[in-house]
């Protein structure tokens, strides 16, 4: 296996176990936890659980179990790897990228690109983290513009209107105005008041 650098966006190790995770709607989905591989971990695998407000990375080194917690802040955003980038295998995943590899988190992966930008897209949105994409230097950059969770989106300018009542008077100027009298009202004085009695 290749020696990655923190620059790489390989997923944390070269592997077919392919991982489909079950998507968490509401509070009762949480916590996701699955297990990865982990060279470095005892048995060469390690526990994962996604919480709504950070990971938590179990493993075991000889007797002594480690734990880390990260919040997603730290995690730079959401990328599309190539499982095997140096091969003829198309295999995807999306992989949750941090500055250490041994971080970073695969959380879906296929042997082919039908499904990934649908599960690039759910995990960006429910973690709050940017979409990434790789230029051919390797460097990660957000795909699209965001400002915090939401995506920035082009300045689309006003449709002119085709519809058939576009010229259509605007019913503002269809209002009547208070009407005048023409002669001033009459005022009658000095008159017995007619009043109607049993």
């Amino acid at each position: 296996m290749r020696r990655q650098s923190a620059t790489e966006v390989w997923p944390p190790v070269s592997s077919y176990d392919y991982v489909s995770l079950v998507r968490p709607t509401g509070d009762a989905g949480w916590p996701v936890v699955f297990d990865t591989p982990d060279v470095g971990a005892e048995g060469g695998r390690r526990q994962v659980e996604l919480h709504p407000g950070h990971v938590l990375l179990r493993r075991r080194l000889g007797d002594l179990p480690l734990r880390a917690a990260v919040d997603y802040a730290r995690y730079r955003g959401l990328a599309i790897a190539l499982l095997d980038p140096d091969g003829e295998d198309e295999g995807v995943a999306v992989v949750l990228v941090h500055d250490d590899v041994e971080l970073s988190v695969t959380l879906y992966s296929a042997p082919h690109a039908d499904d990934v930008v649908a599960e690039w897209r759910f995990w960006s949105a429910l973690l709050g983290l940017p979409m990434l994409i790789s230029d051919a230097a390797g460097t990660l950059s957000a795909a699209y513009p965001t400002l915090g969770r939401l995506v920035v989106g082009e300045v689309q300018l006003r449709r002119r209107r085709r519809s058939v009542l576009r010229h259509r008077r605007p019913a503002m100027f269809k209002r009547r105005a208070a009407g005048r009298p023409a002669a001033p009202l009459p005022v009658h004085r000095g008159e017995r008041e007619l009043i109607a009695r049993d």
